[in-house]
């Protein structure tokens, strides 16, 4: 009986963060690229009032991670950075020093997510793949890089845009994706899109 209801426990636990949404990823600082702050929507957070009348408030955001250089003291060595999402933690680095061209994320659980470029060494469309799942992650624009764009017929759509025009520092997440991609995917996707679209300053 205690073993069925441990079980139960898990389950319930594991389907709450699965349900938790990535909404929002900025830039710890205005002036920094280097540190970024990661905000969810935890599930089932909306306020309901026994007014009929009144309209229930939105869930709030709420800091879930970051994401930053691994050496914050040598500016110029965008190659490797450090990542927490939730329980989640792992390392996001270049497969080749000096090739942006080729990334790949590890979790310290053992996810691996690789991420290359489709086109040679053309960053506006990107392919994104845990060996299970692949994505293909477009930019929407030729000419400036603030809408990113997954839209894929069997795993679901996701969007990710800067709040103003050309300023990468904040950016919202629309992520209709199943259940089959996981966390470390989505946050491959956000890395690509906020690292493309940043100055390396």
């Amino acid at each position: 009986m205690k073993g069925g209801f441990l079980v139960f426990l898990l389950g319930c636990t594991t389907c709450s963060l699965a349900a938790q949404k990535i909404t929002t990823i900025s830039t710890k600082w205005g002036d920094s690229f280097a540190e970024w702050e990661i905000f969810t929507t935890p599930p089932d957070t909306a306020t309901v009032s026994d007014d009929p009348d009144t309209k229930p408030e939105p869930p709030q955001e709420e800091l879930a991670g970051e994401m930053k250089l691994r050496w914050l003291n040598v500016r110029e060595d965008w190659s490797e950075w450090d990542y927490k999402i939730g329980d989640e933690e792992g390392t996001i680095k270049q497969k080749w020093k000096g090739d942006i061209t080729q990334w790949e994320l590890r979790s310290f659980s053992g996810n691996i997510i690789t991420m290359r470029t489709a086109w040679g060494k053309d960053p506006m469309e990107w392919r994104v793949t845990d060996n299970t799942v692949t994505l293909s992650l477009k930019s929407r624009w030729t000419n400036q890089l603030d809408e990113w764009l997954v839209q894929d017929a069997t795993h679901g759509k996701f969007y990710t845009y800067t709040l103003r025009d050309r300023d990468p520092r904040d950016w919202a997440v629309e992520d209709d994706l199943d259940d089959t991609v996981t966390t470390s995917m989505k946050l491959a996707l956000l890395f690509l899109a906020t690292f493309v679209a940043s100055p390396k300053e």
